[in-house]
């Protein structure tokens, strides 16, 4: 162990002190953010805005306002290029300069796979790399379940120091639990892994240290849509999320506004019968001050009136009592609207396009892919840099699996290819199975390319109910067919003897 000149011990250079502050950075909290309003838990982040001096509403919670969110965030997000909405891609192995795929490999990579839901954790990767824009996944072996373990890491929970000559990952910390009093993190440098402790009077304890038998960070990085030009992080794009924020203003604002329109504030110089205090009037705002009209507004705007309140102006000098209701005359309807743009807009910025009743859909397949080209060009780009990753994915799944197994199970030398499918359009189906039709009857087109595009089959898949179809169609071909009818008895003697009788005459006429 280094301690330096103040007794701290120090790992690779940094302190554990300097390891932890790596994880709690404005970036970091930017990321936290951004998953909260994904996740839908945005109302504390709307109350921090109504608290703010510069955008917030003054002693909003005295005046019944209720904060109100919309998860726009996720709505876009999960329209936006996502390459497992549909089905997960075909994972093979293939030996170093060979393309001839590696059953034994592959069957054995996807049974191991499988056991630790592999394609439920890809779900939640795809929709954190579209958001955040970059992730991370930390591979690690479970040695009593016999199983993978994946992490999900991202800027949020974790730092990543490379080599500034290959860009490789020679230090990763991220953040595992919080709890108790107590942040528990795990340090990992090319020699050993450590388990450090972040007590909340400031102290920091390492609770254990073993080496890394990996020799390597286990970890792989997944980009969106581009490599960063510099550094490991693609910074994020913020825009969705600020939008969020407006849009979660302005439902809050509109509902107030609502309440109040059904319920507006009277405004008099009257006082109840026989009512010697004010109680009677519930709460009471006095003077144009109340109503932030007057030069002396700043020192009354607690007390701004709105639903529930009542408004008593000085009466004296006054001959003329009067009565009235105020309250607030904005079009929500027109506000609505331009909110609803904006998420147009912000949406288009994602590739995603958005309608509201009333502007109608395609009515074609091809009308459909060209109002989602854009997304469709967006998915086609983050499935190539996903399959480069998946490709990095397999030499850190190797090498922890040979570990584990003190083995050479899988070669790092061979490739994983993923191959994903092509995104499955919302047409109409009866048009669809019409144009099939045409198509296998053309002779442009087989059953087999048919069960393959349409109903999602591999190939041996296709091949294996397309000759399940033809059996099929032969038994019920068989069942159907007519019984054929027994053939005519031979005709004795006897009877050709009567069918050359002469014909019985009947007709008078003919025996005349």
């Amino acid at each position: 162990m280094i301690f330096n000149n103040k007794n701290e011990p120090v790992v690779d250079g940094f302190t554990l002190k300097q390891w932890v502050d790596m994880v709690d950075t404005r970036e970091a909290s930017e990321a936290h953010k951004s998953l909260d309003y994904f996740d839908g838990q945005q109302e504390q982040h709307v109350q921090r805005i109504l608290n703010d001096p510069h955008r917030g509403r003054a002693n909003w919670a005295d005046k019944g306002i209720h904060p109100i969110t919309r998860n726009v965030t996720k709505m876009v997000v999960e329209k936006s290029g996502m390459i497992f909405k549909d089905r997960p891609p075909v994972l093979e192995v293939y030996p170093q300069n060979s393309t001839a795929i590696d059953q034994a490999k592959t069957m054995l990579l996807s049974e191991l796979l499988a056991r630790t839901e592999f394609t439920e954790f890809c779900v939640n990767l795809d929709h954190v790399v579209r958001l955040l824009k970059t992730a991370v996944v930390l591979t690690q072996w479970d040695a009593d379940q016999k199983q993978f373990t994946f992490d999900l890491l991202h800027r949020g929970n974790c730092e990543v120091v490379i080599s500034p000559s290959t860009r490789k990952m020679i230090a990763l910390i991220h953040r595992t639990s919080t709890g108790g009093g107590v942040d528990n993190y795990q340090l990992w440098t090319l020699a050993e892994v450590l388990e450090i402790e972040h007590h909340d009077n400031g102290s920091l304890t390492i609770a254990s240290r073993e080496a890394n038998t990996f020799k390597a960070i286990p970890a792989t990085v997944f980009y969106d849509t581009n490599i960063p030009r510099t550094g490991f992080w693609v910074e994020q794009d913020k825009s969705l999320v600020r939008l969020n924020e407006e849009i979660n203003l302005h439902y809050t604002d509109s509902a107030f506004a609502l309440m109040w329109q059904k319920m507006q504030t009277p405004v008099t110089n009257l006082h109840p019968a026989g009512s010697t205090d004010n109680r009677a009037l519930g709460p009471i705002a006095r003077g144009l001050d109340a109503l932030g009209l007057s030069s002396a507004a700043s020192q009354a705007r607690t007390l701004l009136a709105g639903p529930g309140d009542v408004v008593v102006l000085d009466s004296q000098g006054v001959d003329n009592p009067f009565f009235d209701w105020k309250g607030p005359k904005a079009d929500l309807v027109g506000l609505e609207n331009v909110v609803n743009q904006w998420i147009k807009n912000y949406a288009s910025d994602w590739s995603v396009r958005t309608k509201v009743d009333g502007e109608g859909s395609a009515n074609s397949g091809f009308q459909l892919i060209v109002e989602e080209l854009p997304n469709l060009d967006l998915r086609a780009t983050r499935q190539r840099m996903f399959e480069q990753s998946f490709k990095r994915l397999y030499k850190v799944v190797a090498r922890v699996y040979n570990t584990a197994l003190s083995a050479p199970v899988f070669s790092e030398d061979a490739e994983l290819f993923a191959q994903f499918h092509k995104p499955k359009l919302p047409v109409d189906q009866n048009q669809q199975e019409i144009m099939w039709t045409q198509r296998i009857n053309d002779g442009r087109a087989t059953v087999i390319d048919y069960l393959i595009q349409e109903q999602g089959m591999t190939k041996d898949e296709a091949d294996a109910k397309y000759l399940e179809i033809i059996a099929f169609n032969k038994r019920k071909d068989e069942l159907m067919k007519p019984a054929e009818s027994e053939p005519p008895a031979e005709a004795t003697t006897d009877t050709q003897a009567s069918n050359l009788q002469a014909p019985e005459v009947t007709d008078p006429k003919i025996v005349q």
